[in-house]
């Protein structure tokens, strides 16, 4: 509970994994920062619970590359200070069709930010990795620096460290209202706080925090399922063995990628999933089950009946997370088109938990009105047509 009168420097609201990483941020630069979460810490209603994320240098577009060697030095930083293993470096294999396009442009963007990534043929990705067959005409590109990581001691390491650097965290204390000005009113359930500036970071509940300030941003709410599988080999699927893996083109589709992990999590069984869910109407019925979930899954029961050998597609266990997807699957981090102290990060996409740290210190740099050091103008908000007629400046 923050003292009467109290100003702070910036108040982030959301504390998923990139609004704690902003707030560890702000807090480890010496800024008053209070951090509001709307559940019980923990909690696995959003987008950061979870045992594990792939963590990797590799991606089509360089952008999205040039963002790494900061954020695996800043995960550093944060496992270095918890005294815990946070990273598992597995490495990473992407499996493309052709004309691979992806494991092309993967392997130029690794190579370029100085490090190693191979391109694999089949023979040579089904003898390195004899839990795995893949067609004669796919290729793979190999990041062997890459792997996972361990998302819940993540997030509570953030958390943990925000605190330790003097932030203040009231989790269960949602936020009602938000008046812009050049002192910001916030009031939440519990209380009424100042502040210099606001970080919405909220993730799939953005849209009900923008409308009231006159911003909403086109996002699909996508209800995933989280699926392990049971392996008859167990040894062939070992982090000493196996990697970390995307396939770009399933089955030969292009609407969605499927991807896993070697066996970490729980024993005997391996996480594979589509990277893509139901849209649903709002975060708040994400329990609700739907058909389209199930045809996901059907879908990945067909990729391991192709290209795992030791795996059996009879799905075990099948957890939930939510996705914010915008139209063209790229965040959003800009300030607010009219109150340039309101600062929004949302539309992670299911692939911004390996890119916190640097999001935090970009999103903290907005906050702070200081000059962004990194490329965001893949993530301005000005680039969709539809909320409001409004324009975005970075």
């Amino acid at each position: 509970m923050a003292a009467s009168g109290v100003i702070f420097d910036v108040c982030v609201v959301g504390a998923g994994v990139e609004g704690s990483s902003t707030a560890r941020y702000l807090a480890s630069r010496g800024k008053k920062t209070l951090l509001l979460e709307q559940f019980p810490l923990p909690h696995s209603r959003g987008s950061s619970h979870g045992h594990s994320r792939l963590v990797r240098y590799g991606y089509p577009e360089a952008f999205h590359t040039a963002l790494m060697p900061e954020a695996f030095q800043m995960w550093d930083e944060v496992e270095k200070k918890s005294g815990k293993a946070l990273i598992r470096k597995c490495g990473i294999l992407t499996i493309d069709d052709p004309p691979f396009a992806d494991v092309s442009q993967v392997i130029t963007n690794v190579q370029h930010v100085g490090q190693e990534c191979v391109q694999l043929t089949a023979d040579e990705i089904n003898k390195r990795f004899q839990g795995l067959t893949v067609s004669s005409h796919q290729y793979g590109a190999f990041e062997p620096t890459g792997g996972l990581i361990q998302a819940n001691l993540a997030l509570k390491a953030l958390q943990e460290q925000f605190v330790e650097f003097g932030g203040i965290l009231n989790d269960s204390e949602k936020v009602l209202d938000i008046q812009p000005g050049s002192v910001i009113n916030i009031k939440t359930t519990k209380n009424s706080y100042k502040a210099k500036s606001v970080v919405i970071t909220v993730g799939p509940w953005v849209n009900r925090v923008l409308k009231p300030l006159g911003v909403t941003i086109p996002l699909s709410i996508q209800r995933m399922s989280v699926c392990y599988w049971p392996v008859t080999e167990a040894r062939l699927y070992s982090p000493d063995k196996f990697p970390g893996f995307i396939f770009c083109a399933p089955l030969g589709r292009r609407d969605m990628h499927i991807y896993g992990f070697p066996v970490f999590e729980y024993p005997g069984l391996i996480k594979i999933c589509a990277h893509k869910g139901a849209e649903i109407p709002n975060p708040d019925c994400r329990d609700v089950p739907t058909q389209q979930n199930d045809v996901y899954i059907e879908t990945v029961a067909e990729v391991i009946k192709s290209h795992f050998p030791g795996v059996k597609p009879e799905l075990n266990i099948a957890e939930t997370c939510i996705y914010s997807v915008t139209p063209d699957s790229l965040f959003v981090l800009d300030r607010h088109p009219e109150f340039q102290n309101i600062i929004i990060g949302a539309g992670f996409s299911g692939h911004g938990f390996k890119m916190a740290p640097v999001v935090g210190k970009i999103l903290s740099q907005m906050a702070l009105g200081e000059k962004v050091q990194n490329d965001v103008l893949p993530f301005r908000l000005s680039r969709f047509t539809s909320f409001n007629g409004t324009k975005s400046s970075l």
